[in-house]
């Protein structure tokens, strides 16, 4: 029974764990500037940093002190990933100098309600426990760079009391991590201490936040957070879209759209093909999210590797260069030139092993040779090759293994003499039976969105349903500890039943035992006085032996 309780606690805790596993966090930081004031109090500046942890935005954010709101967050949405920090100016009383200020945090997730709370101690400088006062600062050489370019941070801690502040501690979250960048300094009043960094820019643009932390004289850990400053990231990029229409005799048209996706504004843009060819006669510019549209025609008279290559200055001058892939253009052939017709009928139907016969039929009725025949079926891949297809009719002769009855669906792939590629259909209804034919329309095609659709579907249905059976799991759990702490119950007050019965029929026989015996007793006494004969003798003799058999009988019982 024990064991059993186990094993159902065990799926009970697991079950909560996992379901506690999907909440998410958000780190709360709450500073005052300055972090102490006279005796008789005064004002402060109080902030609040919320960096947002979780994977989904944290909306309908509000902070309250005692049922009342602090700062101004109606309509503020802060992304995963991303920071923000709201200020106020506080009066604060003597009586609260040196007493814990605490605020209660809530915002939403996902829809879901998430709540959490900080504090923050303005301390009493009059009563000897901020005798020393920090700041921090810090200053860029440049506001913006692009990715892997270095930025030089210069930051100044200032000591403005009147006595030495030891184990200080510099944090800057987007810039150096969560750890500490310096620690256990030491700064003197009167005399900045200054820390250089060199900070790559990476894929996306960062704010500085410098935190300073120290031991106060009263044991407590001291915040202090100086201005942010926001490292912009140079994101010089132009996207492009290229549609290859359909080839003439005067050439083939290419639409080249262009779009600025990047941060800076992009100048003097010029597009040219693989050649040199100017696709543009005069420099364009692009502004953030600006796009712009052009047309060229690549001649048809030869085949050809066509790039088209973009250049252009961005905003810190700085040249801004990429290119498209290759498309091919191919000499241009009047398609009246080419006549394909392409048939499949079934010589022999399928057999015992799986197998059919196929013959296939293409008649070549253009005035020109083509070339590069393949031959295929949708399952099974290439059946066919054919180098050269003159001007005549081929016949090809194919024997196919499909396992059971199916539609089969043949493609035919051939290329004129440009290289150009033709592509014909055939259908034919494999069946143990003859041949049917299948209906000549164009089968459907699976798309890589379809593909990530369905298996993006497939684990959501497979999340949800997890969820399902854990639940149901920990309901049958509690159901089965309700049940078997019944029927413990109910066997417990069994026994006690059948321990009592066993009890008073021990009591009944020992009550009846001992009565035999007082009977006993009470004959033998009243037959004392018979007649002093062989009889009595014989009866003596009995008696005795009577005796001493009851007597060991009762000793039996009552050692029972």
């Amino acid at each position: 029974m024990k064991r059993t309780k186990r094993v159902f606690a065990i799926i009970i805790g697991l079950t909560c764990l996992l379901v506690g596993s999907i909440a998410m966090a958000a780190s709360i930081n709450v500073t005052s500037d300055p972090g102490a004031l006279g005796a008789e109090g005064g004002s402060v500046q109080l902030s609040i940093s919320i960096a947002n942890d979780s994977e989904y935005a944290m909306e309908n954010i509000s902070v309250s002190n005692n049922g009342t709101r602090f700062f101004k967050t109606s309509g503020v949405i802060i992304a995963p990933g991303e920071t923000t920090a709201f200020s106020q100016s506080v009066s604060i009383p003597a009586a609260m100098l040196g007493q814990p200020i605490g605020f209660d945090i809530a915002w939403t997730e996902n829809g879901e309600q998430k709540y959490s709370t900080a504090s923050v101690t303005v301390l009493n400088s009059g009563a000897g426990l901020a005798e020393a006062a920090l700041s921090v600062s810090v200053k860029a050489s440049s506001s913006q760079a692009s990715r892997g370019e270095s930025i030089t941070l210069t930051y100044t801690i200032t000591n403005s009391g009147i006595t030495p502040v030891s184990g200080v501690s510099l944090t800057d979250k987007e810039i150096g991590g969560r750890q500490a960048m310096i620690g256990d300094i030491t700064v003197e009043p009167g005399t900045p201490y200054v820390y250089i960094h060199e900070f790559t820019m990476g894929s996306s643009t960062v704010v500085s936040v410098p935190v300073v932390t120290y031991t106060g004289a009263d044991g407590s850990t001291v915040t202090v957070t100086g201005s942010e400053k926001t490292l912009g990231m140079v994101n010089s990029r132009v996207s492009v879209n290229v549609t290859q229409g359909a080839a003439s005799e005067e050439g083939q048209q290419f639409t080249i759209a262009l779009t600025n996706n990047g941060n800076q504004r992009i100048s003097k843009i010029k597009v040219t093909d693989e050649l040199g060819n100017a696709v543009n006669s005069d420099a364009i510019s692009l502004a953030i999210g600006e796009s712009r549209t052009l047309t060229y025609t690549v001649p048809t008279t030869e085949t050809r590797n066509v790039v088209f290559n973009i250049s252009g200055i961005d905003a810190t001058n700085t040249n801004y260069s990429d290119h498209t892939e290759t498309y091919v253009v191919r000499k241009y052939i009047d398609p009246s030139l080419i006549g394909i017709s392409f048939s499949a009928e079934v010589a022999s139907p399928l057999d015992s092993a799986g197998s059919i016969s196929l013959n296939f039929t293409v008649e070549n009725t253009g005035s020109m040779d083509m070339q590069n025949l393949k031959l295929s079926e949708s399952e099974y891949g290439l059946l066919y090759m054919l180098e050269s297809v003159p001007r005549g009719t081929q016949t090809i002769n194919q024997k196919m293994s499909v396992g059971s009855p199916r539609d089969l669906i043949f493609k035919l792939e051939i290329e004129d003499p440009s290289g150009n590629i033709y592509t014909y259909n055939a259908y034919i209804k494999a069946d143990f039976v003859g041949v049917e034919a299948a209906p000549t329309s164009t089968p459907s095609v699976t798309t890589e969105e379809d593909v990530l659709n369905e298996v993006g579907g497939s684990i959501s249905s497979a999340l949800r349903t997890v969820l399902i059976v854990l639940i149901i799991l920990t309901v049958i759990a509690g159901i089965a500890l309700i049940i078997l702490d019944h029927q413990e119950k109910e066997e417990r007050k069994r026994i006690a039943r059948r321990r009592a019965q066993r009890e008073k029929m021990m009591r009944a026989q020992l009550e009846e035992e001992a009565k035999r015996q007082a009977a006993l007793h009470s004959r033998m006494n009243s037959g004392s006085g018979d007649d002093l004969g062989s009889t009595r003798i014989s009866s003596g003799r009995k008696a005795g032996c009577a005796v001493r058999r009851y007597t060991h009988t009762l000793i039996s019982i009552s050692s029972y």
